[in-house]
């Protein structure tokens, strides 16, 4: 799985943003979001919940814990087995992989 670096230059790229405007988001210096990327630095944990706002996606998702990006998927999912979430996991791995070819 991707780390929370990998996953936040792959979001601010799909937003075309460079670090200077996650920097002014966050109320850091660009040389805070270089080493956020390069898994130099660790953000607050208020940092990474405006992040995760901000791209519209889980936490587990910025940390390479999920494949999930949407927070209100993983609410849904907490009441499911263990099971039925790996398998979901999966399936959307597969979608994934499918479609990005």
């Amino acid at each position: 799985m991707a780390t929370f670096g990998e996953r936040l230059r792959q979001l601010r790229h799909e937003k075309k943003l460079g670090q200077k405007a996650i920097a002014g988001l966050l109320n850091v210096s660009i040389s805070s979001i270089g080493k956020y990327e390069n898994e130099e630095r660790t953000p607050s944990p208020s940092a990474i919940n405006k992040l995760a706002d901000f791209f519209q996606v889980s936490t587990d998702y910025l940390f390479g814990r999920s494949e999930i990006r949407d927070p209100v998927i993983i609410d849904i999912m907490s009441n499911l087995p263990e099971e039925a979430k790996e398998k979901i996991e999966d399936y959307i791995i597969f979608i994934n992989q499918q479609y990005q070819k």
